[in-house]
Formats: structure tokens, sequence, C-alpha cells
């Protein structure tokens, strides 16, 4: 047994503390039960002594000394109690069978157990009685008074008593060793169920630290550790989702890279070598630039990602009106709206709204919400841009399509690097998939968020939200 594992380590830790308790519980039972059975010997003296005196007293008024006898023999034989009489001076002067007759005309030496007993009260004492009897004896000192008698000790062996106690001790032993052995079988199942899991999630991440993100960790609790588990087999879906899209991007932007780069070489090639009449240059000369557009911008985009996510971005902050910014954006999307015969509704909340941000970076994620609803709208669609006020504190700008919608699958990676929806999405073959995520970056800079609501069939409404500007002071 592996003595730093936390199977282990806890199997000890429950062992530990079911012998503790046990010890605890025995020796507390132990006390309790010699306490209450002592408190019941005493109790039982003491009704025999009311018994006794009330019979001495009928026997000395009466000179019928057989009720008083028989009484005598009752707790001699059956409680194995010893009586013995005293006088004012504390003489024995009478005593039961079961004590030697030469402590008749003795004196017992303990005054303070005598003077008790002749004040008039019920004592209660452990121990020998000054050599009268072999072993410990408990004795209990009733008051008498009639004739010469001023009071009763009846007396019970101690080992007799904790004798009759050995058999309680030895079942409460033989329950308690039950319980604690029944126990530890609980405790060693429900640890090897607890930590079956933990002992998988342990081999299930050695099988993905060495990139087979396929492995699953079996659920089968509701707990803590079964909610262990889920968010477990939740990460390495997550992780295999993930290598999926790098493995796409790296294909996408490979075949992205590759196609203008051949383009470009390809025209060159062509009129260097005079394959294209000078007349034609010009023309194959556009085509190249627009080429080395497309590869400046995909460039662009990873740079601006990568500083986003090591939290580099630098905002450059000032008070513009979010309306005109839109108008501007709807303006250089002018050309891309009139090729599928669109339009766009622009509904705003006032007439103007002023924010507090980076203009710039704002600009572009307007412009890439914008691009993407026109590029997955349908020919001589729509598509609605509104703002809306939260408390004069916020500005909620939300972006909305009618076209193919998004599946409830790919809106949970829809704002992921590289992430491009497959059938619902997927027609656009030119974009690396960063735009949204460039778009979520540039929000979580500015302390903002972005959402996305989308129906298939009906269409998507992304919405983000920006700082209301402190409303300028004019001065007089």
């Amino acid at each position: 047994m592996n003595i730093k594992s936390i199977f282990t380590k806890q199997l000890l830790l429950y062992m530990g503390t079911l012998l503790v308790s046990f010890v605890l519980v025995g020796l507390t039972l132990s006390v309790v039960y010699t306490q209450y059975y002592m408190n019941e010997a005493e109790e039982e003296l003491i009704n025999q002594g009311k018994k006794i005196s009330k019979e001495y007293k009928k026997a000395y008024y009466t000179g019928d000394l057989s009720n008083l006898s028989y009484e005598l023999q009752v707790l001699e034989d059956y409680m194995a109690a010893s009586i013995f009489f005293i006088d004012n001076n504390g003489i024995v002067i009478l005593a039961s069978p079961g004590i030697n007759e030469s402590w008749i005309g003795q004196a017992i030496s303990n005054q303070e157990m005598i003077e008790g007993v002749l004040e008039g009260n019920i004592v209660t004492l452990e121990g020998r009685i000054n050599g009268m009897f072999d072993e410990p004896v408990l004795t209990v000192g009733y008051p008498l008074r009639a004739g010469n008698i001023s009071g009763l000790f009846m007396c019970t062996s101690m080992p007799e008593i904790e004798k009759s106690l050995q058999g309680m001790y030895e079942m409460g032993f033989f329950i308690l060793t039950a319980v604690m052995s029944i126990g530890i079988i609980l405790v060693y199942l429900s640890s090897r169920k607890m930590i079956s899991p933990l002992l998988q999630m342990n081999e299930a991440a050695k099988i993905i630290a060495g990139g087979n993100f396929e492995q699953r960790v079996e659920i089968k609790t509701e707990d803590e550790v079964g909610q262990l588990a889920e968010s477990f087999n939740h990460m390495a879906e997550s992780l295999n989702k993930y290598e999926t899209v790098r493995r796409e991007f790296i294909a996408n932007v490979s075949h992205d890279l590759r196609s203008p780069l051949t383009s470009i070489q390809g025209f060159l090639n062509a009129i260097l070598d005079g394959t294209i009449p000078k007349e034609k240059q010009e023309h194959y000369l556009n085509i190249v630039l627009e080429e080395t557009k497309r590869l400046t911008k995909l460039t662009n985009d990873i740079v601006e990602l990568s500083k986003a996510q090591t939290s580099t971005i630098t905002l450059e902050k000032s008070r513009f009106d979010i309306n005109g910014l839109i108008r501007e954006s709807i303006e250089r999307l002018e050309p891309r709206l009139q090729q599928k015969d669109m339009k766009i509704n622009a509904i705003f909340a006032e007439k103007e709204t002023f924010v507090e941000a980076d203009k710039d970076k704002i600009a572009r994620v307007i412009y890439n919400l914008v691009d993407n609803a026109i590029k997955f709208s349908s020919q001589e669609g729509e598509i609605d841009i509104e703002t809306a006020l939260k408390q004069n504190k916020k500005v909620f700008i939300s972006v909305t399509d009618y076209g193919k919608g998004i599946s409830q699958e790919d809106q949970k990676y829809i704002f992921d690097r590289f992430y491009k929806a497959d059938t619902s999405r997927g027609k656009d073959k030119t974009g690396s998939g960063l735009g949204l995520s460039i778009a979520k970056e540039f929000l979580l800079a500015h302390g903002e968020n972005i959402g996305v609501k989308s129906q298939e069939e009906k269409g998507t409404t992304f919405t983000f939200s920006l700082k209301l500007a402190e409303k300028e002071v004019k001065k007089g």
C-alpha cells in the first residue's frame, strides 16, 4: 500500500478517526455504566436500609425479631451485603452472619462516617472500613434510633459489583468492534469509489498530455468528484475541438497564403518573360496588388489577435458619437451592399450617443460584424443595426441579419480563434476565422463583452456594450 496515495491517506485517516472514536466511546460508556451501576447499588442499599430500620424498630417495640432476621438474610444472600449496627459511641453491637463476630464490641475508626450517621444523615463510603473486610466494599450508613442502636451500615463487595459489570463491558466491546469493522469496510469501499474517478482522470491526463484528446472519464456520481470528472471531460472536449480548429486553421492559412502567392508569382513571371503584353500588364498588376492586400490583412489579423491574447493591447480612448461611427462603417461597406442588392436599417436610441472608447478598435468591431452579416445574408436581404441605452450608463449595439443562422453547437465556439462554423456559416472560404475573435478581444480590453443569439433559418444577432461618455460641461 502506497502511503503517499490519496486513497491510503484517506483510509488511514478514517480508520484513525474510527479508532479514536471507538476508544472515547468505550471509555465514556465504561465510566457511565460504572457510575450508573454504583448509583443503582447505592440506591438499593438505601432502600434496604429503610426497610431494615423499619423492621428493627418494629421488632424492638414488639420483641419479634423474625422479620428482621429474614431481611438481613435476604440482603446478605441475594445482594452479597453484610450489615452491622453501632451505638452512640460507634461500637459495633450487632452484625449479620457474614461479618466476623470478633468485630462485635469494637469501635469503627472512621469518625467522619460515624458522625454523619449519628447526626441523622445517610453516608456513602468506598473502602475497607479499617480492615473489617478483605476487599473494598461499598458501604451505606443509615441512621437508626431504637434503644441502644444509633445507626446501621450495609456493605457490598466492590469486586462483585465490577464482576456484574464485566458482562456488560464484554457486550459493549463486541458491539463497538462489530460497528468499527463494518465502518472500516464501508470506508474502504467508499474511498475506493471516490478515488477511482481521480485515478481515471490521472491516467486520462497522461494520455491527453501525449496528444490524444479523444480520452474521456466515465462519470458515475453527481457529487463533487462527479462534477470534477464532468469538467475534465469538458476540458478534453474543448482541447479536442481546439486541436481540430488549429489543424483546420493551418490548412486554411496555408491555402490562403499559397493561393495569392501562386497568383502573384505566376503573374509577375508572365509579365517579366513577356507572356502578358504591355497593354494588359496594368490589369494584372492590379490583381497582384489585391492579392498582396489579402496577405497583409491576414497577417495583420494574426498579429492583432496575438497582441490581444498577450494583453498588450494599447487603448487610445476618446469621446465620440457611436451613431456617426456606425454610419461611417456602413459607407465603407456600400460596395458590398450594392453587389448583393442589400439595405441596412439603422435604428438609433438617440440622435447622438457619445461613448468613451478607442474609436479605431470599435470601428473594427462594427466593420467585422456588419461584414459578416452581409457575407451570410441572402441576395436582396436586410440588416438591422440598433442602439439601446440602459440606465444612462451603457449603450448596447446590436447587428442582426436574417440569413441561415448558427447552430447551438457552433454558437459555443463562434468567438474562438481560428473557428469557422461549418454548414450554416461556412459558405465564405476566404475568411480565416479571426474576425469575431479579434472583435471580442478588443471589447474585453475595454472591459465590455459581446454575445450572440441565433436560430437556424431565421437569422443571427450579435450584441456588444460600451460605456457612455460623461456629458460635456459647457463653459459659459
